[in-house]
């Protein structure tokens, strides 16, 4: 696939394809609900700051530089600056969460730009929770919400830190594992064999690089897995639950109310 690197639309501050619709700033954070014509075909285009999407409706094919990938709703997305793409064959109605830092916001926090290799990344499960979390203040809008937006990106830019950059190499590794079994039992000595590590080297260091222990990490995925049939509304909460590997519907809302600070239902009517 051929780019146009010569001639790239820069999009600025607050733009996007889309309309949008519903847009906050505030501290050098913008925070725009923005809505996107079906088979509309973007130009070539970059981001001129960092930002995350996520998508409550639709989506569309996105073409990057030797690769081509559907985006589809319930999924989040990160757009490293500068990063030539383009977005063709969008659904009818699709509707995105945008959520972009300037270099205001990052400089009064002292904050670094998420690395680019996020961009590119096939798990989203670093920035998920934290997105939708922000989504649900940005829509409550309340007395609090900027507040919490403020605290709740510093936490999603701190945690974008490339595990494989921080921690030896098993840390890696245990991720692919964890996503590639994500809804089969696990067991600490399943995870020690298949990494040649000892268990309590797995069990003392695993919370120090990833911030909270195997099984929460197995729950955040298997709530990552849910988020697109919560948006298709296609199923029910029981099915969704049984699908993604909960006991029941109680144990599912339980835990979803707890990694995203909302319900299912609250979500799905986003």
């Amino acid at each position: 696939m051929r780019i146009d690197t010569k001639s790239p639309l820069i999009l600025e501050t607050g733009k996007y394809i889309g309309n949008e619709v519903n847009q906050h700033s505030f501290d050098g954070i913008i925070a725009s609900d923005t809505f996107y014509q079906d088979d509309i075909v973007s130009d070539w285009h970059c981001h001129q700051n960092p930002h995350f999407s996520h998508i409550l409706n639709g989506g569309s094919i996105e073409i990057r530089e030797n690769e081509k990938r559907r985006q589809q709703q319930g999924t989040s997305l990160y757009y490293y600056p500068g990063i030539i793409h383009q977005n063709i064959s969008y659904v009818k109605g699709t509707r995105i969460f945008n959520l972009e830092f300037t270099e205001d916001f990052l400089t009064k926090y002292d904050l670094n730009i998420p690395d680019e290799s996020y961009m590119f990344s096939q798990s989203a499960l670093w920035g998920t929770n934290g997105l939708v979390k922000i989504m649900g203040e940005h829509y409550l809008d309340d007395q609090q919400s900027i507040l919490a937006i403020q605290q709740l990106s510093i936490i999603l830019l701190t945690f974008s830190v490339p595990i494989d950059r921080i921690g030896p190499l098993w840390t890696s590794r245990i991720k692919d594992l964890l996503y590639d079994h994500w809804n089969s039992p696990l067991s600490l000595g399943f995870i020690s064999k298949e990494l040649n590590l000892h268990p309590v080297t797995i069990s003392r260091y695993f919370p120090q690089y990833f911030g909270c222990t195997i099984g929460d990490y197995l729950r955040r995925i298997k709530i990552e897995k849910a988020l697109p049939m919560i948006r298709q509304k296609k199923h029910s909460l029981t099915e969704i639950a049984v699908d993604c590997g909960f006991a029941d519907q109680a144990h599912f809302i339980k835990t979803y109310k707890r990694f995203m600070g909302i319900t299912p239902k609250q979500y799905q009517k986003m």
